[in-house]
């Protein structure tokens, strides 16, 4: 099958991968085996589509918390076609359409538990369906079970055009939040306002204390009850200000590659609660 391979740690946006020899850490297999059941409650599934996750960049570049052993393939949340079916496979039949995360979907075939697959619904396109496992279930993780956004509280999402953002945004109008989303460019800010988000920051014009405060004031808001944070670093300790007593942070990432340290311990006695997106204190 064909497959891309990680065999060396190193930045994979400085070359494009190829069947040869080169710089890129990796390499396009098209003679990779095709990996087997593993267990009678296991599926073969053929790749329809996966996501790019930041997760997957991270681990090619060897920064990522957990470390997976060379050479392998990268990949999280995709979608596919059930190809084969353990003995003990019950829920799902040869020809299923399904979804789940799982290393290595940058391949061709993958094999994953029985329990770790969702079933696509009919209509679903399979592409749209690649997207859902991580954006949309670390979104709805952090948002409606550790957060417990309610209706009229207003949520603040930092890198809303991004994949976590977008799933973010969505499912905080759906818990019927005031949602604010901090973008940068008019493409991306139009594209925010097609969600629906209450108001768009564009970084590239404005910065974001100023127009946070302006809408709040406008609206007769005292400030921010949720901040969904992938990009730590400055931004974060900007938003911060913004924050109402006894607000909740969700930590889902370090786009910025800045990490928690570089806060002053003073901005977190303003919340009362810090949490990361599994609800673990930090």
């Amino acid at each position: 099958m064909e497959a891309l391979v990680c065999k060396k740690i190193g930045d994979p946006t400085l070359q494009p991968p190829s069947s040869s020899e080169d710089d890129s850490p990796l390499t396009l297999s098209t003679s990779h085996p095709i990996p087997q059941l593993t267990s009678p409650t296991a599926v073969t599934v053929r790749v329809k589509a996966t996501s790019l996750n930041f997760t997957s960049y991270l681990q090619i570049l060897g920064k990522y918390q957990e470390k997976v052993p060379l050479p392998f393939i990268p990949g999280s949340d995709f979608s596919g076609i059930v190809e084969s079916a353990g003995p003990k496979v019950s829920k799902f039949r040869v020809g299923d359409p399904v979804c789940a995360v799982a290393h290595g979907s940058f391949a061709q075939f993958l094999v994953a538990e029985e329990s770790e697959l969702f079933r696509v619904p009919d209509g679903c396109d399979l592409v749209a369906a690649a997207a859902i496992p991580v954006a949309y279930g670390t979104s709805h993780v952090a948002l409606v079970h550790r957060a417990q956004l309610k209706s009229g509280q207003v949520l603040l999402v930092l890198g809303a055009a991004g994949g976590v953002g977008v799933s973010a945004v969505q499912i905080g109008k759906l818990c019927g939040a005031i949602v604010i989303a901090i973008a940068s460019g008019a493409e991306k800010v139009q594209f925010l306002k097609s969600l629906g988000v209450d108001h768009v920051v564009d970084l590239t014009k404005e910065t974001v204390t100023e127009s946070v405060k302006g809408f709040l004031k406008a609206k007769k808001l005292e400030g921010v009850d949720v901040l969904y944070d992938p990009i730590g670093g400055k931004l974060t300790k900007e938003t911060m200000k913004l924050l109402n007593r006894g607000a909740q942070i969700l930590v889902i990432g370090f786009a910025s590659r800045e990490s928690l340290s570089s806060l002053r311990i003073s901005l977190l006695l303003r919340t009362g609660q810090f949490m990361d997106s599994t609800g673990e204190a930090i």
